[in-house]
């Protein structure tokens, strides 16, 4: 508003000069009109009677003075201020009858003149006779800063009425959002709820940012505190069992004794490992979706295959891959290879020694679709979909494991858009498969 109001100073001290010129101008052409009209020539030659008003008429004030100059048709001044400046030659212009208005300096100070041409006629000779009127400027000034004074308080009245409206407006206006402040700032740091305040409409952008970053934090709250829940209920027993087994071999005098006892501590120490990798893969799985990146799953799924391949012999099972060679999607590799392991090691574990284990890629309708294929003794379907909660193990089943393999696989389809799901294997046993979408086809 301090710009507006200094450009409007500016812009309005140039029009209002512009209108005291076009008043005053018009008295200076009609006191010029008044001399050319009591201009003859006579015997003698050019004969000028200076009429008292014409002149009266632009002495009206103290602090003006004029000046005039009447020039026969030779450019002879005939009467007036000899040195009285004429009016600018601009090269190759012919001179017309039309009143010319000019700005000039004389006897050191501003003035502004008028040069009239009337045509004159006698026996001693014809022609166009020039009569120039100047007034100096201070009248005009004088006006000029009065209209641009009265300009100026009004804008000032206004710019300041403006300003008083918009600090009582957006007061007004921003008082919700000072609510709103309030009320964050009464919540607790576990306070993650939706913000429910009614708001300006400018300010519900802002809103719905805020509620949708407070879903976010939710999220990553929930996932955390199902982690700390699941990780204390599922480790204080092989904890507990591990302290035991520790108390009992220290206890020990027997070396072998002591030996049978430090194997089962090594049992329990491995699954306890395996219970705690399997949490922190799901506590992963579980986060909130980043950046993805292309990713080739035939890839993943064969060093799967070149990974687990010694646990595979080892069991006297044989893992191998068939399928595309190349089926590219968007995603997580860390977390898509922790898939394809989870699905191997499942189909590993419950497979009998000389049965065969088998991943595949493969595309379908925009799908690629990862299957891990076994022999062992699969799951009824009613239970299939159970199997994918965590901490569920099917009842009857004696190899080790936590409950969180097919769990970890649901977070990570889920997390990718996809899907998993477990039907009748071809050759007997089960089939577990993962849905992703395939990206876009891509236009050369």
């Amino acid at each position: 508003m301090a710009l507006v109001f200094t450009a409007n100073l500016v812009i309005g001290y140039y029009g209002n000069r512009e209108a005291a010129d076009s008043a005053y101008d018009r008295l200076l052409l009609a006191s010029a009109s008044a001399i050319a009209e009591r201009t003859a020539v006579g015997e003698k030659g050019l004969h000028v009677d200076i009429p008292y008003v014409a002149l009266d008429m632009l002495a009206s004030t103290a602090q003006d003075r004029v000046f005039y100059a009447v020039s026969a048709p030779d450019g002879t001044v005939v009467t007036g201020y000899e040195d009285l400046p004429p009016p600018p030659r601009i090269p190759g212009q012919q001179e017309t009858r039309d009143p010319q208005f000019y700005n000039t300096v004389y006897k050191g100070v501003p003035i502004r003149v008028v040069a009239f041409r009337s045509f004159v006629t006698g026996e001693a000779f014809s022609g166009f006779a020039t009569v120039r009127v100047a007034q100096t400027r201070g009248e005009r000034g004088s006006l000029a800063l009065t209209l641009l004074s009265q300009s100026a308080i009004w804008t000032l009245v206004i710019a300041v009425s403006g300003a008083i409206a918009a600090w009582l407006g957006i007061s007004i206006g921003l008082r919700p959002l000072d609510r709103l402040g309030e009320a964050l700032g009464r919540r607790s740091p576990e306070d993650v709820r939706p913000v429910m305040h009614d708001v300006p409409n400018e300010f519900k952008p802002l809103v719905d940012a805020l509620n949708g970053m407070l879903l976010r934090i939710d999220t990553g709250f929930s996932a955390m505190r199902r982690f700390i829940s699941d990780a204390s209920h599922q480790l204080k027993t092989p904890l507990a069992g591990l302290q035991t087994q520790t108390e009992m071999a220290l206890r020990e005098k027997d070396p072998e004794a002591v030996r049978q006892s430090l194997a089962k501590v090594d049992i329990s120490v491995r699954r306890t490992s395996r219970l705690a990798q399997q949490l922190l893969s799901h506590a992963r799985a579980a986060e909130p979706a980043g950046t993805f990146q292309d990713v080739e799953l035939a890839q993943v799924a064969r060093d799967t295959v070149s990974m687990l391949v010694a646990d595979a012999r080892s069991k006297d099972i044989d893992l191998g891959y068939e399928g595309d060679d190349s089926a590219p999607i968007a995603g997580d590799p860390t977390l898509l290879g922790e898939m394809a392991i989870n699905l191997t090691d499942n189909a590993l574990r419950y497979s009998p020694p000389g049965t065969m284990v088998t991943l595949s890629v493969g595309r379908t309708n925009g799908t690629v679709t990862l299957t891990v294929d076994d022999q062992g003794p699969g799951i009824p379907e009613d239970r299939r979909d159970e199997v994918f909660e965590r901490f569920v193990r099917l009842p009857g089943m004696t190899m080790e494991g936590c409950g969180l393999g097919l769990a970890i696989v649901r977070e990570i389809a889920g997390r990718h858009g996809g899907q998993a799901r477990l039907e009748p294997s071809p050759g007997g046993g089960l089939r577990a498969c993962v849905d992703l979408p395939a990206p876009a086809e891509r236009s050369p």
